[in-house]
């Protein structure tokens, strides 16, 4: 091979540069990188939180219904009702209390404590005793002790007035937000009636002779209590204080308890006011 020949192909032989890429050259720069990851790193949180809250609004609410259903066990649901009067009383109406806190939301699906079985008392004539159960937990799965987020509700009984609490999202006491406490109260006025008043009458008219009167309902743990009122005034009135709601009965004897020559009732009442007046005419001696 000549030299003129080995020069032509050393000529053609690519020539190697040592030069930086051109900025437009395809490809990405160390800082474009970086800011890709940032967004991404952006959009990733920004997801994170919108599933985040989108949860916590969900069990927020299925925490407050379940609290909700958890009530309406205790005291019954105040929107049944039927000829206007309520029909739901709940554990309330069998039992004549709200659960103490030995008890618990446990008591509303499964009889553990025990309290007396649910039966009707011919002399009353209403039903007295557990019910249950109040919720469906026992056949459902459901556990009603805890909230959506798996925390135990705080049940305080003995509040003023009792309050059935959800410690949120954080299942720590206060905070804001999702994390904020979910109270459920349940007032007197939806328990108790400070007042049951009424009148014994003749035609209509004042009773002015003796009389003794009977209201009948449980006592706070299932069983008949019967609490007696001597009329000692010529008006025939009587009145009860501190009564559970629910399906009771009144009985009235004349002269007295003792000596009934003449009874009226049971007359079956449904106590669902506060200050609750026993209907006119339902111990009439001339009915």
């Amino acid at each position: 091979m000549g030299l003129t020949e080995l020069a032509g192909m050393v000529m053609t032989l690519p020539i190697l540069s040592n030069k930086s890429p051109s900025p437009h050259s395809d490809g990405f720069t160390l800082l474009e990188i970086l800011m890709v990851v940032a967004l991404v790193a952006v959009v990733a949180v920004t997801s994170i939180i919108v599933i985040t809250d989108s949860l916590n609004e969900s069990r927020f609410q299925d925490t407050l219904n379940k609290m909700h259903q958890i009530a309406n066990a205790m005291i019954g649901d105040p929107s049944l009702k039927e000829n206007g009067a309520r029909t739901s009383f709940g554990f309330l109406g069998d039992i004549g209390a709200i659960p103490t806190a030995a008890q618990s939301i446990s008591v509303l699906v499964t009889n553990s404590v025990p309290l007396p079985a649910w039966a009707v008392d011919t002399t009353v004539n209403f039903g007295i005793g557990w019910n249950g159960p109040y919720l469906s937990g026992e056949n459902s799965g459901t556990d009603y002790t805890k909230d959506a987020w798996g925390n135990a509700f705080v049940y305080s009984p003995t509040a003023s007035p009792p309050t059935l609490v959800s410690l949120g999202a954080d299942g720590v006491a206060g905070g804001t937000g999702y994390n904020q406490d979910i109270t459920v109260t349940l007032p007197s006025e939806l328990t108790t009636a400070t007042t049951v008043s009424g009148y014994v009458t003749n035609h209509y008219s004042a009773f002015k002779t003796a009389v003794d009167v009977q209201l009948n309902y449980p006592n706070g743990s299932g069983v008949l209590v019967q609490t007696p009122y001597t009329v000692t005034t010529p008006t025939g009135f009587f009145t009860f204080s501190n009564v559970p709601y629910g399906m009771r009965s009144i009985t009235a004897c004349i002269p007295s308890l003792a000596v009934c020559t003449t009874k009226l009732g049971p007359v079956l009442i449904t106590i669902d006011k506060p200050n609750y007046t026993v209907p006119p005419g339902s111990l009439d001696t001339n009915p």
